[in-house]
């Protein structure tokens, strides 16, 4: 099997030299993912005029389906790029799934190619804005990547402390001198900032959105979302339909 794969790789290399194609350098490929990365607004245009140079690889007699193989290996190093760079895991990985999925609906290459460029804009506008708000040590940024996995449920501390080999007691300390908050306010705070962003996004009630994060029950939610918004979940759902937000 090795020996056939050899043996078809090395007359793709032929026929590529006879075509005069080559693939993009590496060092040039890799320019853009790193200005993604450091939110450097360089990022679009390098991905436009990488995006569109033609070197990028042949991977399906279809162009459009060459064109999606493409922006998923893009995607795929976009967000490893983006994570190494300090964004949250879950948020990279969501991130991509939604992008993943609008572009299987489009339906010509210069629809993938727009969306490509979008997907750049996003990911490098959010390493900047990243770059500006306070830097995390790992253990506290590991800790926040826990807590973003399990927004279904309370986490309690010594839990989190096990999935990152510190003390409970350290960690309580380090993680409240770099946020300014305890881990349990901040794992309460990522639940019900979670819960809002689902009463705006979803047609969901308020007890299956309590139901989603883990609260004991509708009632203890509402206590906890009125005293982190100022209001109920159903006022608040219906103040911002009223206003077409």
């Amino acid at each position: 099997m090795r020996r056939k794969v050899k043996e078809q790789v090395s007359r793709m290399e032929f026929v590529n030299r006879e075509n005069d194609f080559r693939h993009t350098d590496y060092e040039e490929e890799m320019r853009v993912y790193r200005y993604v990365r450091d939110g450097d607004p360089r990022a679009p245009e390098e991905a436009r005029r990488r995006f569109t140079a033609g070197r990028q690889g042949h991977l399906s007699d279809d162009p459009l389906t060459n064109m999606k193989y493409l922006f998923v290996a893009s995607m795929t190093l976009i967000i490893r790029f983006a994570i190494t760079g300090g964004m949250n895991s879950e948020t990279a990985y969501t991130s991509s799934d939604y992008y993943i999925q609008q572009m299987d609906k489009c339906k010509s290459v210069e629809q993938v190619r727009d969306l490509h460029m979008e997907a750049v804009e996003y990911f490098t506008g959010y390493m900047a804005d990243l770059k500006k708000e306070k830097i995390y040590s790992k253990t506290v940024m590991h800790c926040m990547n826990y807590i973003s996995c399990h927004l279904n449920r309370p986490v309690c501390v010594t839990e989190i402390a096990a999935q990152v080999k510190r003390n409970p007691d350290y960690l309580s300390s380090l993680f409240k001198k770099e946020t300014g908050k305890t881990i349990s306010e901040y794992v309460m705070e990522s639940r019900l900032q979670a819960a809002r962003n689902m009463l705006l996004d979803s047609d969901c009630s308020c007890a299956e959105v309590s139901a989603a994060f883990g609260f004991s029950s509708q009632s203890y939610f509402t206590r906890m979302f009125r005293l982190y918004t100022g209001e109920t979940p159903k006022k608040f759902r219906e103040k911002y339909m009223q206003s077409g937000l």
